[in-house]
C-alpha cells in the first residue's frame, strides 16, 4: 500500500471530527516550532489566498506561528524537495495542484518519488475549468461538436502551457469528442484568453472566474463546465457529466501534502487543523468570492484523487506524446 492509499477508517475518522479550533495540546500532538506552508510559486499567485485566508485560524488552532514560505522553479520540483529534504516531524508541509499528478509521468526523473515519498493531507479547493468557444464557431455545445469534427485544418485550441492541467484536460477532451483541433500552448492565462477573443483560437478550458466576464460580454460562449454540479455564476451551462463526458479531467485543484513518514498523530492533528479551518462559514465565503469550491477532503480522499489524476494523466500524456523541456 503506498501512501497515497490510506484506510476508509482513517477518512471516517477525519470527517467525524468536530469544527470547533481545539488547541493541538488538547489531541495529543502538538508543533513546538513555526509550521511552514511551501508554495512552489512565485508570491500573489492563485495559491495565495487559499494559504492566507485561513493562516490566522491555522494559527490559533495549532499553538504556533503558520508561516508560508515561496519557492518556486523547476515546475514546482525545488518547493517539493525541500519538503522531501525536511525533518518528518509535521512542521513541513507543501500546497500542491494538479502539476503534482502530471509530473509523476511527464518528469520521471525528479529528486524524489512523488507517490511513495509523501503523504496527502488534505485536498482544499477545486477551480472548475469551463469549456469556452469563440461565438462564430458555435452557440451552443452540439454546434461545438459538429464544427469540431468537419474535416479541413481544424480547430485550434489554447491551453496555460504544456503540461498544464487545462492542456491534458483539453487533449483528453479532444480524443473523446474526435474532434479535429490542434494544441496552441501559452504562458500561462492572460494572452491565451486574448487570443481567443479575437479569434486566433476556436476553444479552450479556461478557469472559471476569468471566463465569466467575457461570456456575458458576448466575447465567447461557455458551453459546458468540468464540474461536479452546475455553478451559480454560469446556472445555465451544464456540466460535462450531463453533455455526455463524465471522465473529461479539466481543473486547477489544491491541497496539502508533507512527507509520509511524519508521525500519524502529527497527521491527523494537522488534517483536522486544515479542514477545521477551511469549513468556516466565513473562509468558505471569502474563498467563493474569488471564485473557489471549498473541498475540505480528508487526506485518504485527497489520496484517492491523486491516484486517479496520475492515472488519467499518465494516458493523454503517452497517447499524444507530449514532452516538456
Amino acid at each position: 500500500m503506498t501512501a497515497f492509499a490510506p484506510t476508509r477508517r482513517a477518512a471516517l475518522a477525519a470527517l467525524l471530527a468536530a469544527p470547533a479550533l481545539v488547541p493541538a495540546r488538547a489531541q495529543g500532538w502538538a508543533p513546538s516550532q513555526p509550521v511552514r506552508v511551501i508554495i512552489p510559486f512565485t508570491p500573489g499567485g492563485t495559491m495565495d489566498p487559499v494559504v492566507r485566508i485561513v493562516q490566522n485560524l491555522l494559527t490559533q488552532s495549532l499553538g504556533q506561528p503558520v508561516v508560508i514560505e515561496h519557492r518556486p522553479g523547476g515546475a514546482t520540483v525545488i518547493g517539493t524537495q525541500e519538503v522531501a529534504r525536511s525533518a518528518p516531524d509535521g512542521h513541513t508541509m507543501i500546497m500542491i495542484a494538479n502539476s503534482f499528478a502530471a509530473n509523476v509521468t511527464l518528469r520521471p526523473s525528479m529528486p524524489y518519488k512523488p507517490l511513495t515519498d509523501f503523504a496527502p493531507l488534505v485536498m482544499a479547493t477545486v477551480v472548475p475549468h469551463v469549456l469556452v468557444v469563440h461565438p462564430s464557431v458555435a452557440r451552443n455545445f452540439d454546434g461545438f461538436l459538429e464544427a469540431g469534427r468537419k474535416p479541413g485544418p481544424g480547430l485550434a485550441f489554447g491551453s496555460y502551457g504544456i503540461g498544464t492541467s487545462n492542456h491534458l484536460g483539453g487533449e483528453q477532451f479532444r480524443e473523446a469528442a474526435r474532434l479535429n483541433a490542434t494544441h496552441v500552448p501559452y504562458n500561462g492565462a492572460p494572452q491565451a484568453m486574448t487570443d481567443l477573443i479575437g479569434n486566433r483560437l476556436q476553444f479552450m478550458f479556461a478557469n472559471l472566474p476569468d471566463v465569466i466576464q467575457p461570456a456575458q460580454l458576448g466575447q465567447m460562449r461557455a458551453v459546458a463546465i468540468s464540474a461536479e454540479a452546475r455553478v451559480k455564476e454560469l446556472p445555465d451551462v451544464p456540466t460535462m457529466a450531463e453533455l455526455g463526458f463524465p471522465l473529461v479531467l479539466s481543473d486547477s485543484w489544491f491541497g496539502l501534502i508533507l512527507r509520509a513518514d511524519v508521525p500519524a498523530p502529527a497527521r491527523a492533528r494537522l488534517e483536522t487543523a486544515w479542514i477545521e479551518a477551511l469549513n468556516r462559514p466565513e473562509v468558505k465565503g471569502r474563498l467563493e468570492e474569488l471564485g473557489f469550491t471549498v473541498l475540505a477532503r480528508p487526506g485518504a480522499q485527497f489520496g484517492e484523487e491523486i491516484l486517479r489524476y496520475t492515472k488519467t494523466y499518465a494516458e493523454v500524456v503517452r497517447a499524444n506524446g507530449i514532452k516538456v523541456e
